[in-house]
């Protein structure tokens, strides 16, 4: 058989498992999901499942490591490189990713989730923006300060847009982005920018 057609039909495989999975999360807590579920409603069999992953954390697991793979690649691209750059373009680039791949990304920051891709995200996050404002020369010597400061607004962000998510994105990323961007810059000052 074609290798071609084999791996067509495994990502298809994988898709559907994917979009099933995100379809039972939004429903009930990943501990209450079976395998048997799972596969029902992809229209696979169990031990087509099987031949993927050994369970459904792993498959979780798998389609978290995935985002936060995409969520470095846009960290590479738009981080900013000095502290007081806007960072604007790197919350468009995150906010569109996360709005086009919306079903996969309101699973893993749902309260059904187990919440380490929250745990993950903040921690890529925090680590990326320490190394940048630690680049900073003024800032070089006070890393303990500013590890605090970045875990208070990485979380601050990735709260921001946790709600955006399970809230059904209804602002559009770039109003989102604008204003976390704000609120980055200018504290409680950026309602006074609305």
């Amino acid at each position: 058989m074609n290798e071609k057609n084999e791996d067509r039909r495994v990502r298809k495989t994988k898709k559907a498992l994917r979009e099933s999975l995100a379809i039972l999360i939004a429903q009930k807590n990943i501990r209450d999901i079976s395998v048997q579920e799972l596969s029902n409603l992809a229209d696979l069999n169990r031990a087509t499942f099987y031949l993927h992953y050994k369970d459904i954390y792993e498959l979780q697991q798998q389609i978290e490591d995935e985002v936060a793979d995409e969520i470095n690649t846009i960290l590479d691209h738009h981080m900013p490189t000095v502290s007081k750059q806007n960072p604007y373009p790197l919350f468009v680039a995150l906010l569109g990713y996360i709005k086009e791949n919306a079903g996969l990304c309101d699973m893993l920051l749902s309260e059904n989730s187990n919440h380490s891709f929250l745990e993950k995200l903040c921690a890529i996050i925090e680590k990326r923006c320490l190394h940048s404002w630690l680049e900073h020369p003024r800032l070089s010597n006070a890393e303990e300060d500013i590890s605090y400061f970045t875990s208070y607004i990485v979380y601050g962000y990735v709260a921001a847009i946790t709600k955006w998510v399970r809230t059904g994105m209804k602002s559009p990323p770039d109003k989102l982005a604008e204003m976390m961007g704000n609120m980055g810059l200018y504290g409680i000052g950026f309602l006074e920018r609305i």
